[in-house]
């Protein structure tokens, strides 16, 4: 390996280990309190190698934002990709997926609590993080219409089936992550049963059977 390959691949697992560092600090503190030299005090670097790599906090938020939108499409896809069991069993694996996701990563969505915000505009929603918007729902959103139009779903309004999805999901992430004193059976189990809970609710009779 050349020096040049060598620096490179050092300044990417430094630039990794800024942002797990930095993520860790805005959940903690709130990211309105965190400066970029507070960032650089707390993680033992001078503040002029993290403006190596951010020029500012916004930019540094950005960074996180894309990385963390990045890997759960990138989870998404691979789910995607191995639908064997239909529209619906598509749908659920892509809910699970996102739940074991956000539980694993708490403070990514400490973060998120705080800083990011929820339009729905044309039928998507959006997450917006600073100055700009994912799609963070979109295969939510496609997997609802296809599951509705296969007729495993009672509901027949997309927007409806996805709000109740989202509200619940939500909130049983953000308890698991908040409140961890609280007994629960281990995440892929717990997980599971209360997802065929929700999903009951809004099946088909027919598709129950």
């Amino acid at each position: 390996m050349s020096i040049k390959d060598r620096r490179s691949r050092e300044n990417v697992q430094l630039r990794e280990k800024i942002l797990n560092a930095a993520l860790r600090i805005f959940a903690e503190q709130g990211h309105r309190k965190v400066s970029m030299r507070k960032i650089a005090a707390l993680i033992d670097y001078s503040p002029t190698t993290i403006y190596r790599f951010f020029r500012n906090k916004q930019e540094l938020l950005g960074a996180i934002a894309a990385k963390t939108y990045a890997d759960l499409a990138a989870q998404f896809e691979k789910v995607k990709a191995e639908d064997g069991d239909g529209p619906l069993g598509m749908l659920k694996s892509v809910v699970r997926e996102y739940v074991v996701f956000c539980v694993g990563r708490p403070d990514m969505v400490k973060l998120y609590l705080d800083l990011a915000s929820f339009e729905m505009e044309d039928g998507v929603m959006y997450e917006r993080v600073g100055g700009k918007r994912y799609r963070v729902y979109q295969s939510w959103l496609h997997g609802i219409k296809r599951s509705i139009e296969s007729g495993a779903l009672d509901i027949k309004d997309e927007k409806r089936v996805f709000l109740y999805l989202w509200d619940s999901v939500n909130g049983y992430v953000y308890h698991r992550v908040n409140h961890p004193r609280v007994p629960r059976k281990p995440l892929a189990e717990d997980c599971a049963e209360y997802l065929r809970l929700v999903f009951r609710g809004i099946e088909t009779k027919k598709n129950l059977e």
